[in-house]
């Protein structure tokens, strides 16, 4: 079955995908190795090619990215995949510590899940378009597109990525400012900057570096201000020795305690010649189940108090790029700024933003051209404005997470409900996940995700199948009793 709709009946379990980006076409390729024949795959994605999403899209040859290329391959199974395709399909010379443009990593996932296609023919089919509502029909899911179309399956996945990102506070700024980029991710965005004008980026994270990287590789010869609270730019990536395992599930379970565990790391780390680096990296096979351990009120703490700072720790950039931000910052090019905005307001001539410095509480005013949102993407489901996202929770059939970091699901990634019940039918994957795993968007984790819910869902579609072929078994036998 291939996306049937309407009143055409049912002959095959399906999976339908919503979202095509990493997560979903990583998800698709997993369920097409593992359907044995037994099952379909609907892909929903409103763009024309597969695998890319917001982060691979790009054409910026510039982006790169952020983890070597020996950590990049798709399957959990095949650690050498990425690097050995990418020395066939991109550079012979290809090491395991590059860090190669992200619009390669693109098509990577797009031929990864192509080559699945072909060893699995008719058993895929991309429908080019969006979900807007999801409806419980018995025990299958109907799926209603924007263009009017109805689709129906056995499971759904939620595989959307990353949010948009939610606007900031900046006090006076109106819904219609001319002169602010709300979604720097959205299609030409930055297209209509001239090179010589003045941009005050609002965030310092890694949004920020890449548009301040896609400014650099367009010529773009004006000012660029970076503002934040606390004004950190990511940390860069460099070689360090590896450092052993030191999280146990004996561990303390408080922030504090583990900010004391970690510093004591550090210390030991840097005396035996590696750095902090090598520590914070022992941590990531360990990072979900150190949340999974802390209780609600200190996961609330580590959110006020030290998400920031593990951010810029944690998702480092490569050197390549930290080598160019910081000749920007040398030139005087690139202005980084701590503290907060006290007040916006447009003028024909430029946007004047006032800044109350993080450490002097000193006013100053900036006059820039155009200010552009690099804050990150939203995280609560309720504030996002996608229509299927808005129907579920409109519905009952999703909640938030208690720390509004996605939304609510159980080990497995199925939906829970409004009344606490986890979903037989619909789950999610990637980034939605966040208030449960919180190490959820990169690469290494959500490929693991894939392969798990493929295993997952592969069962729970056999067992059905078992089910139903037992029930059509049973049937002639009781048509024939009946007729004696």
């Amino acid at each position: 079955m291939n996306g049937i709709s309407g009143d055409q009946k049912i002959a095959q379990c399906t999976v339908a995908i919503i979202g095509g980006g990493f997560a979903g076409a990583t998800l698709a390729a997993q369920l097409l190795r593992k359907s044995g024949g037994n099952f379909s795959v609907v892909l929903i994605e409103r763009g024309a090619r597969l695998g890319r999403g917001v982060a691979y899209s790009t054409e910026c040859a510039e982006h790169l990215l952020n983890v070597r290329a020996r950590n990049m391959s798709a399957y959990p199974d095949d650690p050498e995949h990425f690097l050995e395709w990418a020395r066939f399909n991109h550079d012979s010379g290809v090491t395991s510590d590059d860090y190669l443009p992200r619009r390669l990593y693109g098509q990577y996932i797009g031929s990864l899940l192509q080559q699945e296609i072909e060893r699995h023919p008719s058993q895929l089919e991309h429908v080019q378009d969006e979900a807007v509502s999801i409806a419980r029909v018995g025990e299958t899911a109907e799926i209603r597109l924007r263009s009017g179309g109805t689709l129906f399956a056995d499971k759904v996945v939620i595989a959307l990525g990353n949010f948009p990102p939610g606007d900031p506070r900046l006090p006076g700024r109106t819904p219609h400012s001319q002169r602010y980029v709300s979604n720097p991710w959205k299609a030409n965005a930055l297209g209509d900057i001239p090179g010589d004008e003045s941009v005050l980026l609002v965030g310092s994270g890694l949004t920020s570096v890449d548009v301040a990287i896609t400014l650099h590789g367009r010529g773009f010869r004006g000012a660029i201000h970076i503002f934040s609270r606390r004004g950190l730019l990511p940390q860069v990536h460099k070689a360090a020795a590896p450092w052993p395992p030191f999280w146990t599930e004996q561990s303390t379970r408080t922030v504090r305690g583990l900010l004391r565990l970690i510093r004591t790391q550090v210390k030991a780390a840097e005396k035996a010649g590696s750095d902090w680096r090598a520590v914070i990296d022992s941590l990531r096979p360990f990072t979900q189940d150190i949340w999974g351990f802390l209780p609600f009120k200190e996961r609330r703490r580590f959110l006020r108090h030290v998400r920031p700072y593990w951010d810029v720790h944690r998702h480092r950039i490569a050197p390549e790029v930290a080598d160019t931000i910081a000749k920007l910052v040398r030139d005087g090019q690139l202005v980084l700024h701590a503290g907060r905005v006290t007040n916006y307001r447009e003028s024909t001539d430029c946007a004047e933003v006032e800044l109350r410095d993080r450490k002097t509480r000193a006013q100053r005013v900036l006059h820039v051209d155009r200010v552009i949102n690099c804050t990150g993407p939203e995280t609560d489901c309720r504030r996002v404005g996608d229509p299927l996202m808005g129907n579920l929770l409109a519905q009952g059939l999703a909640r938030p997470d208690p720390l509004f970091l996605g939304i609510d699901v159980d080990s497995e990634g199925a939906l829970i409900d409004s009344n606490g019940i986890p979903s037989p039918v619909v789950y999610a994957i990637g980034p939605a996940r966040k208030g449960c795993l919180w190490e959820t968007i990169a690469v290494p984790e959500i490929r693991t995700q894939a392969a798990q819910l493929a295993d997952h869902l592969a069962l729970m579609l056999e067992r059905q199948a078992e089910l139903n072929r037992t029930a059509g078994a049973m049937v002639p036998d009781l048509i024939g009793q009946m007729s004696r």
